[in-house]
């Protein structure tokens, strides 16, 4: 077996093994293959991630504010988890945005499985359905817009000391693409992995799947608005320039 060898996207190496013809089973599972020592999760985390039962400080909350489509909504879900771990502080349960684009009623427990969410979450961030009260009353937020493509410095410097002075902070995420290699792992465990659609949501998928396959063996799943720059601020790597393109869709 040979194997090729380039640069990842934060300068490190990389190897990719060049395949044997006996080398993946004929059932195409590649965990069970004798080359299965190369594939690994992306979303597990080093040993010097520490648990978020050690680095979690309490009375320090933080909100977010969603916007946008159903997409961009997800996009700040996970983000938000991110934030909150570099603030070390609980997250609340984020409330979609339902009047600038969506528009729609459903909440996040209607969506996406929120007691998965927090469970599968619970080693790297605390998160919380509901606040606490504070003194029999509900807590008002400090809201505060973040900058563009801010790191894990820039919160520490910029939303920190204000998360400090006022215990619940709300604010627009905006999280850098170019984080540390955990806080990246952690990003994609959100986003592939505890952000589940609930059970009716995957049951409909499912059946419309299931319908398509009988029809053909192969088939196409086509996203109409999809626009180029959606890549360029996905938090993922994929060639794409940061800036913005002319509107259309493929």
């Amino acid at each position: 077996m040979q194997l090729r060898y380039g640069v990842g996207a934060g300068g490190g190496k990389f190897h990719v093994p060049d395949y044997a013809d006996d080398a993946i089973p004929e059932d195409g599972d590649i965990w069970r293959s004798r080359l299965s020592k190369y594939f690994h999760a992306c979303c597990k985390a080093s040993n010097d991630f520490a648990k978020a039962e050690e680095i979690t400080q309490e009375n320090r909350y933080v909100c977010i504010a969603t916007s946008g489509g159903l997409n961009q909504q997800r996009t700040g879900i996970i983000d938000s988890v991110v934030a909150a771990r570099i603030l070390n502080a609980t997250l609340v349960v984020p409330k979609l945005d339902k009047q600038s684009y969506w528009k729609d009623s459903s909440n996040f427990s209607q969506i996406f499985n929120v007691d998965w969410f927090i469970s599968h979450l619970a080693e790297d961030v605390r998160i919380i359905k509901e606040l606490p009260l504070k003194g029999g009353e509900t807590w008002t937020p400090y809201n505060m817009r973040v900058p563009r493509k801010c790191n894990e410095s820039c919160y520490l410097n910029r939303v920190l000391p204000n998360l400090l002075k006022r215990r619940l902070t709300k604010f627009h995420y905006r999280l850098s693409n170019r984080l540390e290699t955990d806080l990246q792992k952690l990003r994609c465990k959100v986003n592939y992995h505890a952000l589940k659609f609930t059970d009716p949501i995957t049951q409909i998928g499912e059946k419309l799947a299931m319908r398509m396959r009988t029809m053909k063996k192969h088939y196409i799943a086509l996203h109409l608005k999809f626009e180029p720059d959606m890549l360029a601020f996905s938090g993922c790597y994929y060639g794409g320039a940061t800036g913005r393109h002319p509107r259309r869709s493929f």
